[in-house]
């Protein structure tokens, strides 16, 4: 049984679930990125928006910022898929 029990296939099932909803998130915020790069704007739902033109500083700080955290999110997405994927179909021991 490898020591994962009966049903230990629906906890890698789970995390495989859980690594597609980061990867997602990750699509959706790259691509709000680039949005915000090609018209130089980022939009803020909560407050005023971004200009490059009025505060670059800013903006290339929050592009850095936003990019670094979906290069890191996509990353524990991989992994978390990987380690997943070896449970369900490799050697998961």
């Amino acid at each position: 049984m490898n020591g994962r029990g009966r049903f230990g296939w629906i906890g890698a099932l789970v995390a495989l679930a859980v690594a597609g909803l980061i990867g997602w998130g990750c699509v959706i915020g790259a691509r709000e990125v680039l949005h915000g790069l090609d018209i130089g704007v980022l939009n803020n739902r909560k407050g005023p928006d971004v200009d490059l033109v009025q505060r670059p500083v800013m903006f290339w700080s929050l592009i850095v910022f936003y990019a670094t955290a979906i290069l890191i999110s996509a990353g524990m997405a991989i992994l978390l898929a990987g380690i997943a994927l070896r449970r369900l179909f490799g050697r998961g021991g």
